[in-house]
């Protein structure tokens, strides 16, 4: 990391990263030497923001004219979509955004890469949505992400969890009217555990006490596991699915295979063009 970040000087410009919890981010580490190798004068860094003083952070960062934009991830995707002057198409239908670009005019544009970051982030796995059975707990804005990049791949059924009933409620509508039929339902632990894919979308792992719903007894060899949570280390999700046998995915490979999206937006270029 040192070796990618010299000094700073007076043209340097902040791409901020919001979280809380922070100590998980792995952007600055792998959107840096991206900029790096561009010759973008651009700095990831991350900041500690909680949801009470989100406002005050984005209104102060959006004032300044060295922010190249803001990287949001928990809980802030939903919140900063609601700040955006301009949302991509994705990021409108989803209702969330995790890369903001600050416009020269000072305008925030918001736009959303969690979902192809998902899906290609499977690698050859990814074939294993279509026609699925797939529960994702957390309906939030990644969780939002991953629902409407799932029902463009054709998925077969899409059961939610969240303590959010009306999060959930958005998140069905949104995936319904995607597919074009009645996929996506909200269930419970009474429901049972007979799914395809299990995917973790909520900070379930690395914040509180919360433990994930699904037993360990019912994770089977031929389900696909994925915890977008697991970033700096193994969740315990992810360690019950890899003692059952069961194929995983991390946050990592979610990120990774988004990055280079991310530090295209924030460095002013078109969403969707990689750096």
């Amino acid at each position: 990391m040192k070796a990618t970040i010299p000094n700073l000087d007076g043209e340097s410009r902040i791409y901020a990263v919001f979280g809380d919890p922070i100590f998980q981010v792995q952007t600055p580490h792998l959107i840096n030497p991206i900029f790096a190798a561009a010759g973008k004068n651009i700095y990831a860094v991350p900041f500690h923001v909680t949801a009470e003083r989100f406002a005050d952070a984005w209104d102060t960062f959006a004032a300044m004219s060295n922010v190249s934009g803001i990287s949001t991830t928990v809980p802030h995707k939903v919140a900063a979509a609601k700040r955006c002057d301009t949302l991509t198409p994705t990021a409108r239908a989803v209702g969330a955004v995790n890369c903001v670009q600050r416009g020269t005019d000072g305008r925030m544009h918001g736009a959303l890469f969690d979902g192809t970051g998902f899906v290609e982030g499977l690698g050859e796995a990814k074939g294993r949505i279509r026609g699925a059975r797939v529960l994702i707990v957390g309906a939030g804005g990644a969780g939002r992400a991953i629902a409407f990049a799932l029902a463009e791949e054709g998925v077969g059924q899409l059961s939610l969890m969240d303590l959010s009933a009306d999060s959930i409620a958005f998140t069905a509508n949104m995936v319904n009217a995607v597919s074009g039929h009645e996929c996506a339902r909200a269930v419970d632990a009474s429901s049972g555990w007979d799914y395809d894919v299990v995917i973790n979308a909520s900070p379930i792992g690395i914040k509180g006490t919360a433990v994930f719903p699904m037993p360990d007894a019912a994770i089977s060899p031929d389900m696909l596991v994925a915890d977008i949570a697991s970033l700096t280390g193994e969740t315990a999700l992810l360690r019950a699915a890899r003692a059952a046998g069961a194929a995983t995915s991390d946050g990592n490979d979610m990120l990774g295979a988004q990055i280079r999206l991310m530090a295209g937006f924030a460095a002013g270029l078109p969403a969707g063009t990689a750096l």
